[in-house]
């Protein structure tokens, strides 16, 4: 079974998407945007909204942000609310440096009291990433995750399948369609539900062609780029069906709010998730 996690920094928008869709989210959040955040997630929504919630330290926003992370506040943090989330990541700080990432494993594995389940490694080495996946497997690690500036080709793939059956892998950022389809990882995560609703877009799956459109709705006109307007799409009428039975939504809801386009887009997710289970 492959589980998508949503990235996620804004957590009203997790009771807005459950009194909507009545659906439980899967929420990946990051260490670097936690602040404010994380006691609505842990304290009034997890059980009830939240179906799994996994922290990532962020590395990839504080690179992008030339913001130093520090491992021993994120032990601390740990050590304080580790127990609340169902899995967490490694801080991997160094996306060129894979040892200065395993010392920081190792760090955090002898900080964390007995029974605290393990921290996932990342692996970030390009060019060798199986010899760094073997490295953790041999610590007793079935739950390896593909940093975000990493991708595994096909030999790759194909070597972890036949040597390591039941390693469980989780793949950040890296989320396509042919690859989710393909080689089914146990685990993926997304931020694009955001970031394409921040640019005016909503994803839209249609059955009968099993394809996916990303549909600009149009709220900037005489732009340049080479976009699918909502006004122009094909298949507008039963987008608008998918809208209203699926939402209650019309498509004036969406120009009025980020959170109804955002709404939309974590419910694509889902439904992907549940597209690439149902698949051979």
């Amino acid at each position: 079974m492959t589980k998508i996690y949503c990235v996620i920094d804004q957590a009203d928008i997790i009771p807005y998407y459950h009194k909507i869709t009545g659906q439980k989210m899967r929420v990946l959040i990051s260490y670097f945007y936690i602040k404010g955040q994380i006691y609505k997630m842990i304290c009034k929504y997890k059980n009830d909204m939240i179906e799994e919630i996994i922290l990532d330290c962020g590395a990839y926003s504080a690179r992008n942000g030339n913001i130093a992370l520090s491992i021993s506040e994120y032990t601390k943090y740990l050590l304080m609310y580790g127990h609340h989330f169902d899995h967490c990541f490694n801080m991997d700080d160094d996306f060129l440096n894979p040892d200065h990432n395993f010392t920081n494993q190792v760090f955090l594995e002898n900080a964390l009291p007995e029974g605290f389940r393990r921290p996932i490694p990342v692996i970030h080495d390009s060019e060798n990433p199986f010899e760094e996946i073997e490295i953790y497997v041999d610590q007793g690690h079935d739950y390896i995750a593909v940093g975000s500036n990493k991708k595994l080709d096909y030999d790759t793939w194909s070597k972890i399948k036949d040597q390591y059956p039941d390693l469980r892998l989780h793949m950040f950022g890296n989320l396509n369609r042919k690859m989710l389809f393909k080689h089914k990882p146990y685990s993926a995560d997304s931020a694009s539900w955001a970031h394409n609703a921040g640019f005016g877009s909503i994803f839209y799956y249609h059955p009968g062609e099993d394809k996916e459109y990303n549909i600009y709705l149009g709220e900037m006109e005489n732009t340049e780029d080479k976009k699918l307007y909502f006004s122009d799409f094909k298949y507008k009428k039963e987008l608008r069906e998918h809208l209203h039975n699926t939402f209650k939504f019309e498509y004036e809801d969406l120009l009025k709010s980020s959170y109804n386009k955002w709404v939309v887009n974590l419910h694509y997710f889902r439904q992907l998730e549940d597209l690439v289970n149902a698949s051979k």
